[in-house]
């Protein structure tokens, strides 16, 4: 009876630090072990992958299948400096008259980057699978011609000294034959083959093969166009290794030129992303952004006008209370009854006598005699008395709670149960 009396007046009890802990927790949970799993895959990625491994394919660091490790490190034991570039600065800047200098993934050199290498002053330059721009400034007495899939073994069938003494080797690869600029002995095409889809537009019966020995710009200049051979994969297959130690390994001093995309070529050619993004990649991003927005329209909801509806049944608040109290006469709860019309009493007076916050229930019934001159007493038992025992008593209680209100200054409905 009195803890019904008591919770409209107390203040709720502020949440324990355990419950804010618990509360935190079960927010946070799926975040924290989102980036747990992040801390712990970079960490693993970490400490499996070698440093230095940069993963491109003829890297002398890269020690998967398509890396050259293998191949530097052999070169490194027979005593030749090897140097990684990857900014033609580097390159120029390490080689001297003693140094071969060795060029990848050409495709990726500028015009103005080809002129700085063409300058250059490694007295030996070899190009690895070069395309028709490097060509035309490195090596003009060379140009491509067509590609070959059959990979069996290929003899030299050339004078060239490594290739003699390399023997068979990898077949395939890039074909390059000699250009209109040819002179009468400046071009040695060694491992000849054909096209294997003679799809190059060079005429049959021109030689053409996979590794071709000129000389441009007072240099020697060596075109590999298989470059497998120099894989960590196939290096030891047949005469590979031999090819590419007698090719790599002819000065003491080697610099492998790895060609960096993002490399500024110029103080106003410092390419943008979109330069380095294939074309169809814009176009794709402009057909997604138009099927979103077609979806979007299609599934957002739209809001019409506002329709007023007529309700199936309108029930009177009245009819609440009243279907209340016949369960609580049909459970005989007397005593439930008796504690709601209490409360209610409470919260009336209470903010009648304008109680403070925080005011008990026996504090108030000291405050409702005060203000009603009432006897303390009876004021108690009206308030906080034992539960009614009859539904007599019941009515009883309620009459006297309406009597005590009126003497407040209450002018209320009856709260006589029916």
């Amino acid at each position: 009876m009195s803890t019904a009396a008591e919770a409209p007046i107390a203040a709720p009890a502020p949440p324990s630090l355990r419950q804010d802990s618990t509360a935190a927790w079960r927010r946070w949970r799926w975040p924290l072990c989102v980036l747990v799993v992040i801390v712990l895959a970079g960490t693993v990625i970490a400490l499996t992958v070698p440093a230095g491994d940069d993963g491109r394919r003829l890297s002398p660091a890269n020690a998967a299948p398509e890396g050259g490790r293998a191949l530097a490190q052999v070169l490194g034991r027979q005593g030749v400096d090897v140097v990684r570039a990857d900014r033609t600065d580097e390159a120029t800047g390490a080689t001297t008259l003693a140094s071969t200098l060795v060029v990848a993934d050409t495709m990726l050199l500028a015009p103005e980057q080809l002129d700085r290498l063409a300058r250059d002053d490694a007295s030996r330059l070899v190009l690895i699978e070069p395309d028709e721009v490097t060509l035309s400034v490195l090596a003009p007495q060379v140009r491509a011609a067509g590609y070959s899939n059959r990979t069996d073994p290929e003899y030299a069938d050339c004078s060239v000294g490594a290739a003699v003494t390399a023997g068979d080797i990898r077949g395939g690869g890039h074909l390059y034959a000699r250009s209109g600029r040819a002179t009468d002995g400046g071009v040695a095409v060694c491992y000849p083959q054909s096209d294997s889809d003679d799809t190059s537009g060079v005429d049959s019966s021109t030689e053409r093969g996979s590794y071709v020995v000129t000389t441009a710009n007072g240099r020697q200049v060596i075109v590999i166009g298989q470059s497998d051979l120099l894989t960590n994969e196939h290096l030891a297959e047949n005469g590979n290794a031999a090819l590419a130690l007698n090719t790599f390994g002819a000065q003491s001093s080697l610099v492998w030129y790895m060609p960096d995309p993002l490399e500024v070529v110029g103080a106003d050619q410092r390419p943008a992303l979109t330069d380095l993004m294939p074309g169809w990649v814009l176009w794709s991003l402009a057909q997604l952004a138009l099927v979103t927005l077609l979806a979007m329209a299609w599934r957002a909801r739209r809001f019409g006008r506002l329709v007023g509806e007529p309700l199936p049944v309108v029930v009177r608040a009245a009819e609440t209370q009243e279907g209340r109290a016949r369960l609580y006469r049909q459970a005989g709860a007397r005593g439930r009854a008796a504690a709601t019309l209490r409360t209610t009493s409470l919260r009336r007076l209470a903010t009648r006598v304008a109680a403070p916050g925080g005011t008990t229930p026996q504090q108030l019934v000291v405050l409702v005699a005060a203000a009603t001159g009432r006897n303390l007493f009876e004021v108690e038992q009206t308030l906080l008395g034992p539960a009614p025992a009859s539904d007599g008593a019941l009515v009883e209680l309620a009459d006297r709670l309406d009597a005590l209100e009126r003497a407040a200054g209450i002018h209320s409905t009856p709260t006589r149960p029916r």
